[in-house]
């Protein structure tokens, strides 16, 4: 879990106690475009890594499996060789 998924969750748990401030609230819509963009490069990358299994592409199963590890930890995958 990333530290955005912690605020968010945080920030949930107060609106359901109370108005959010406007600041937490653009806070919020902040962190939603983080998650929002983390779930759709995972799920990219778990259509690549099935493409991958399909094919019997180990090296690429390999180089999909280092970049989810690196999205988890990080949030982000850095760019990717052509």
């Amino acid at each position: 879990m990333l530290p955005v998924h912690e605020r968010l969750a945080e920030l949930f748990t107060l609106s359901r106690r109370r108005q959010l401030t406007a600041a937490e609230e653009t806070e919020q819509q902040q962190c939603l475009q983080i998650n929002a963009t983390y779930c759709y490069e995972m799920a990219r990358l778990q259509n690549e890594i099935l493409l991958a299994e399909q094919t019997t592409d180990l090296q690429w199963h390999q180089d999909i499996c280092a970049q989810m590890f690196e999205l988890r930890v990080t949030g982000r995958v850095s760019k990717r060789p052509k």
